[in-house]
């Protein structure tokens, strides 16, 4: 028995935001499965990010296990080769 689509619309949509940070940005995008996901780099040097294969996830808006209210979903990220700033979680 299939639901109606009014007992559908009836209840919300709620998702939560994964643990990415650490990880592959590229990875991370697509663990979060057609999510309009947005890429900020977090070092503060503004770099668009062309290649996420090539960037690491420091943190994210909403953060880790929050309820996703808005879009797009940032993923706070720093090059690979580099260190996420202290305090880059979001």
């Amino acid at each position: 028995m299939s639901a109606s689509p009014s007992d559908t619309a009836a209840r919300p949509v709620t998702a939560v935001m994964p643990d990415v940070t650490g990880g592959n940005a590229l990875r991370a995008q697509e663990q979060m499965d057609g999510t309009q996901v947005r890429f900020e780099d977090v070092t503060g040097k503004d770099r668009e990010v062309v290649d996420p294969q090539a960037w690491r996830v420091c943190g994210s808006r909403p953060g880790a296990n929050q309820q996703i209210t808005s879009y797009p979903v940032v993923l706070l990220v720093a090059p690979a080769t580099e260190s996420c700033p202290d305090g880059a979680s979001g």
